[in-house]
């Protein structure tokens, strides 16, 4: 007679011996959820094509037009153009020296994003050119490419290089394919070398969003890091969307833009799994370079592939005695443990660059030679990438690029924050002034001063001077510069003009959190209370992060208190005014009539 079994062998028979019950377990919770897309590598998944896809809908959208947009300054506020600016004209003054240099000079951004660095580039190149007496700004023509013509069109909406007439144009480029249209551009037919037209190209923040794979090497075994997308737990689509879970997948499995669109607007529905599978090396992209750059160094590895076809392409369309300048985040150094990351940004996906992979790529015999700073700070990274190397546009590089340098220009701001944390005013706007004599150029700076200036100095006109400097130098692509002088504006009592910056900052961002409530402020002052409640309200929606939330609820109760005590007011009023009518009323009627005069006299 058999004995019943057990609860422990009840739950064996459920699932298979390949796996611990503990393990299955946490799987089936796992596939429960309704699969959008199964498993595929990260850079074919949908998380990857809709933030793609988010960019080429976007435009500049994707950085100053979203309430979380897409973090941007870092490579926009001045430095890395001007930098830029300074090692590229080096290299037409030593080209010029060779005899090399063409009449036409072109060089190519790509990845053009609010399309600041060209026009901080333009800026300092055109003051080189007049303080040593060269043309080469005249001749020059800059070539802004992007995937996203959106992107391109928006530049020219805002007229961020409206200060450079006839310097530039734009181009619908693929930086994973640039030698299919630009060397066949009609801007090259006249030009004496049409197969290298470049002496630059400058990629800013670009690389990290080509397409990776994330590899795994265990027991002999390559293994690459795949990605499957699912609704997200507890989420009842039904609540937000017509779509079914099957309409859903063929959007996902379709390359229809409009079906991506639909997928965009309910992508904070979904969550994605992940998990190495095994993969064929020989089908992957520089696989086998990459595995053997790995085996001796790591046990997981960032391919960085797409980087790497757009950089040997992008090379190709260079003049010998140019250069590839590279602006990015990423690894410098490989670890035995190595753990893989990719980031989100908004709606986009990106994933940090593998330097040293890079740099072992392009070291091999006839692909170029890789140039580092001898030393850097901060967490971007500037690389150089040349056929020839030129001796004194490296050391200008060394020079431009270093930690000295960098160091130069960051440390009378850092010295200026902690004295201001401590409340030693005086002495931070001290070092602030050291800053500017270094950085006059410089808006997020500027910017920063002038919050300074109003709110801790309390010199509210000085405040709203040096924010109407920095909204000169940047007019149209940051929402904090209008922010900032609409506070300096407000604390000096000068309502109405606050409240047009706030507007103006409103109309460049509609989804801006800050803009409403500050707008807010405005309207409470101006007893306008039915707008102030409904901006406040608009923010509180619109605050993903909960950045803002504490503070606009504290005003929206603060507005809410001012409307109660002005509906008691009102209806004060309206007793008194009744009561006062009543009186009268009643006096009339007990009042004696009084003699016309025109009684029967007996």
């Amino acid at each position: 007679m058999s004995l019943p079994a057990t609860e422990a062998e009840k739950n064996a028979a459920k699932f298979p011996a390949t796996k611990t019950i503990v393990e299955q377990i946490l799987t089936k919770a796992q596939d429960s959820r309704a699969v959008v897309q199964d498993f595929v590598p990260l850079a074919r998944s949908m998380e990857w094509e809709l933030g793609q896809q988010y960019f080429r809908e976007r435009g500049n959208k994707a950085f100053i037009g979203d309430s979380s947009p897409i973090p941007w300054v870092i490579n926009n506020d001045g430095s890395l153009s001007r930098n830029a600016a300074e090692v590229f004209f080096t290299s037409l003054v030593e080209a010029e020296k060779a005899g090399d240099l063409e009449p036409d000079i072109y060089v190519l951004e790509l990845g053009i994003g609010v399309g600041l660095f060209a026009r901080f580039f333009l800026d300092r190149f055109e003051e080189i050119c007049e303080k040593h007496k060269k043309d080469f700004y005249d001749r020059l023509i800059y070539v802004a490419g992007d995937l996203s013509e959106r992107m391109l069109m928006d530049v020219i909406r805002h007229g961020v290089l409206s200060n450079h007439p006839g310097r530039y144009r734009l181009r619908v480029v693929n930086a994973i394919c640039p030698e299919k249209d630009l060397p066949n551009d009609v801007a090259f037919r006249s030009h004496p070398r049409k197969d290298k037209p470049f002496r630059a190209v400058f990629l800013n923040y670009l690389l990290d969003c080509l397409p990776v794979a994330a590899l795994q090497l265990e027991d002999g075994q390559v293994k690459e890091l795949h990605v499957r997308t699912c609704v997200a737990r507890n989420v009842k689509l039904e609540d937000f969307t017509d779509m079914t879970v099957d309409q859903l997948k063929a959007r996902a499995a379709s390359d229809d833009p409009k079906g991506k669109q639909e997928l965009l607007e309910v992508y904070g529905l979904f969550a994605s799994e992940y998990d190495y599978r095994p993969v064929d090396v020989a089908k992957l992209p520089y696989g086998q370079f990459a595995v053997d750059y790995a085996r001796p160094r790591t046990q997981r590895l960032l391919l960085s592939y797409g980087a790497i076809q757009s950089l040997e392409r992008l090379l190709e369309l260079v003049a010998d005695d140019g250069f590839i300048l590279v602006n990015d985040y990423g690894q410098t150094i490989i670890t035995r443990e190595d753990e893989f990351e990719h980031q989100r940004f908004s709606l986009a996906t990106a994933v940090g660059l593998n330097f040293p992979l890079l740099e072992a790529f392009f070291e091999q015999p006839d692909k170029g030679t890789w140039i580092a700073p001898m030393a850097e700070e901060g967490s971007i990274h500037s690389r150089l990438l040349c056929r020839k190397q030129v001796y004194e546009v490296v050391l200008k590089f060394w020079d431009r690029f270093s930690k000295t340098a960098y160091d130069h220009l960051h440390e009378p701001i850092q010295h200026a924050r902690g004295c201001a944390k401590v409340g030693r005013y005086e002495l931070a706007a001290t070092y602030y002034n050291k800053a500017l004599e270094r950085q006059p150029w410089n808006w997020v700076l500027i910017n920063e001063i002038s919050m300074f200036l109003t709110y801790s100095l309390r010199d509210l006109k000085a405040g709203i001077d040096m924010a109407k400097m920095a909204i000169a130098l940047n007019p149209t692509c940051s929402t904090e510069l209008w922010n900032t002088l609409g506070d300096g504006l407000y604390e000096f009592g000068r309502i109405e003009e606050a409240r047009s910056a706030y507007l103006q900052a409103l109309e460049m961002n509609e989804n801006d959190v800050r803009s409403r409530f500050n707008l807010g402020w405005c309207y409470a002052r101006e007893k306008n209370f039915p707008a102030a409640v409904g901006m406040i309200g608009q923010a509180l929606v619109l605050d993903r992060t909960g950045e803002y939330r504490e503070r606009l609820m504290h005003k929206l109760q603060e507005v809410m208190v001012q409307v109660g005590q002005r509906h008691q007011q009102e209806y004060l009023l309206l007793i008194n005014l009744v009561s006062r009518s009543a009186k009268k009323d009643g006096v009339e009627k007990n009042d004696p009539p009084e003699s016309t005069g025109t009684g029967n006299r007996e």
